[in-house]
């Protein structure tokens, strides 16, 4: 990327990392990540040392081991601890047997491997001059080989450059030509006739079956091993790669900034294109949007993970495997796009101008992710609440670019509607949806039912509250409450299924009040897609919602901030979300309810419902986009003519 103007998945977290529980010689990993040079490209960033985490005579740790590390808290965090030397250096073993297959990043780091390519530090012996650092922590990664990965007699030193070399080792690592350093080969290769190598003595001395087949104090035996070796060794060793001369290098053009200059003008969007959630439609409406102003543009799919629902097909037609475009625009949260470097490699950043469209719900910025800026040039984010949040810990740009709200062909016939989903027809409806895959601390829909029976008595059967939930955590006890509570109150109706966008859409046009008491919200797509199907509104006047809340006349509910902790919501520690007023929920939902009484359905003004589909539409906010990228086109223009006549 260029720093011209100048980041599993949602998953819930038990408690804070362990470099937040245990003292290191620096005690989170925002002090740690904080220890490095920032503003610089995410290249050059995840490319530092930490110099507090160096395991000595093995490797420094860098930053980009880190980041992994912080991706994977439920299980690289528990089982290694960054907290001791040993611990470190078992998750560098992780990384060299196991990372290197998961993460490209990590196999482009190449001061990482150029270290590990430096012979090891172990006691002398005839067979440690050929281990390097790399062999030393697959051994110990390996613990399955049965070697004491100190490796600090001829015995065990020589079982594993036997196992390397002679039984499968290289190849189980892809190990090419390239990655073996020459002062390796020299030891193993040490004489210009096979027969009198060390890797001779080294595969015959660790291969029983060739020591029984051919006895070497014979002529015959002598003769039979040398037949051997060259006939039959380069099939069933390394023997080829320790043999060939290193190919030549030819110089990389991506590996420059210049490769910016070589893309066309125009958009890659990056994120869940089939996923079935909230950040999916991220995305899906970015494309919307730039389809609407005529934005040249491409749209790569990023997996969510295997519990999210991937079956959402309507941009399919966007969707392609390649990067076409001089400008990446990231549809993920900040942790996500990390991700996706790592998962990617710096290939499908290098040479672009890279936008991070990063939501958050909560009021502070995570300290914890404040080095994800170094992933990109500028920041969108779709709610002046995020970027208050976002401005406050970024060191580059962070611009208010609101999303489309775009609703589907859907049945708005609410009478049809409400006997398809069995709702009873002559009753006021409330309605609020939730993914479980979210948190349910956040969504707050036990403030909901509390605000409900406040304003309405058990005697009061013409109202009903219609909660949709998909994916339960069926073990929280917010949820057990919410089950509970309808058992007792038949006017509660819990909707647990999955249901496509269009249904969840045709659920809410069969009722006649959306409500959300959330704690805290990024932008609040339910609120506006509800907004445009004209229902009422009722919302915690907190989050991104107040954007367009307050303009669309929904009533807002205020609230006061609580400080929130790290089991309340991802990265909670030390952050604030707001608490809403139950009583005045309470009298809104009874306003509403005289409200509904009184008037036909579809009461709300058509003007008011033009004004909505106006902000939301992805003409408008197409044409958004359209002027901060051309801003963008001209910079790049003009860095190409600078470069030109150069």
């Amino acid at each position: 990327m260029t720093k011209a103007y100048s980041a599993q998945t949602t998953k819930k977290r038990t408690k804070p990392s362990q470099l937040d529980v245990e003292k290191t010689p620096a005690t989170s990993l925002a002090a740690l990540f904080a220890t490095l040079p920032q503003q610089t490209s995410a290249e050059h960033f995840y490319a530092q040392p930490i110099p507090s985490l160096d395991v000595p005579g093995i490797s420094p740790f860098y930053a980009l081991h880190l980041a992994i590390w912080q991706l994977r808290d439920k299980d690289l965090q528990q089982t290694y601890p960054l907290t001791t030397i040993d611990n470190r250096y078992h998750f560098l073993a992780w990384c060299v047997v196991h990372g290197r297959r998961e993460y490209r990043a990590l196999r482009e780091l190449t001061p990482f491997w150029q270290v590990l390519s430096l012979p090891a530090e172990l006691p002398v012996t005839e067979w440690s001059g050929g281990i390097s650092r790399f062999m030393q922590l697959v051994i110990a990664a390996r613990q399955d080989l049965a070697v004491n990965s100190s490796l600090a007699n001829s015995k065990d030193q020589l079982a594993a450059l036997g196992w390397f070399w002679c039984a499968g080792g290289w190849r189980e690592l892809d190990l090419t030509i390239a990655e073996i350093p020459a002062w390796q080969k020299c030891f193993l290769i040490d004489h210009d006739d096979i027969d009198q190598t060390r890797f001779a003595q080294l595969i015959y001395r660790y291969r029983t079956d060739l020591q029984a087949a051919f006895d070497l104090t014979t002529t015959q035996g002598r003769n039979g091993f040398s037949h051997w070796l060259k006939h039959y060794a380069p099939q069933e060793s390394a023997l080829p790669l320790l043999i060939q001369p290193e190919p030549g290098t030819s110089p990389n053009i991506n590996n420059t900034a210049s490769a910016i200059y070589h893309h066309e003008f125009g958009v890659n969007l990056i994120g869940y294109a089939f996923g079935e959630l909230g950040i999916g439609e991220d995305v899906r409406m970015a494309a919307h949007a730039f389809q609407a102003v005529n934005i040249p543009f491409t749209v790569l799919n990023f997996p969510p993970g295997n519990n999210i629902h991937q079956q959402d097909h309507s941009i399919e037609q966007w969707v392609s495997n390649d990067p076409h475009y001089s400008i990446n625009l990231v549809c993920l949260t900040a942790l996500e796009h990390l991700r996706s470097y790592m998962e990617r490699g710096a290939q499908l950043f290098r040479g672009r101008y890279i936008i991070g469209y990063w939501p958050w719900e909560l009021q502070d910025w995570p300290a914890n992710w404040a080095h994800c800026f170094n992933l990109v040039d500028e920041v969108w984010v779709s709610s002046q609440h995020i970027q208050q949040a976002a401005q406050r810990a970024s060191s580059v740009p962070v611009l208010y670019m609101p999303t489309a709200v775009k609703l589907p062909d859907i049945d708005l016939t609410a009478p049809t509607q409400r006997r398809r989903f069995s709702l009873p027809e002559n009753k006021t409806l409330f309605v609020f949806s939730f993914d479980g895959n979210s948190f349910i601390e956040r969504k707050n829909p036990l403030a909901i039912i509390k605000a409900f029976h406040q304003a309405f008595p058990l005697i009061e059967d013409s109202v009903g509250l219609v909660i949709k939930c998909m994916r339960p955590d069926v073990h929280n006890p917010a949820w057990q409450t919410i089950l509970a509570a309808a058992k007792i109150d038949n006017r509660l109706i819990i909707l647990d299924a999955r249901l496509s966008k269009t249904e969840v859409l045709e659920l809410y046009r069969a009722c006649d009040c959306f409500i959300s008491l959330h704690r805290a919200e990024g932008f609040g797509r339910g609120i506006a897609e509800a907004l445009l199907l004209g229902l009422e509104v009722i919302a915690s006047d907190y989050g991104g919602n107040t954007d367009f809340c307050r303009t669309a006349g929904a009533r807002l509910i205020p609230c006061h901030l609580k400080a929130t902790n790290s089991n309340d919501y991802i990265e909670g520690q030390d952050n604030f979300w707001a608490e809403p007023d139950i009583s005045a929920a309470a009298e809104a939902m009874r306003e509403v309810f005289r409200v509904q009484q009184s008037h036909a359905k579809g009461s709300i003004s058509i003007e008011r419902q033009q004004q909505m589909n106006e902000l939301f539409s992805p003409e408008t906010i197409g044409a958004r986009y359209l002027e901060r990228l051309t801003v963008l086109k001209n910079h790049i223009k003009k860095l190409t003519l600078g470069r030109s006549k150069n």
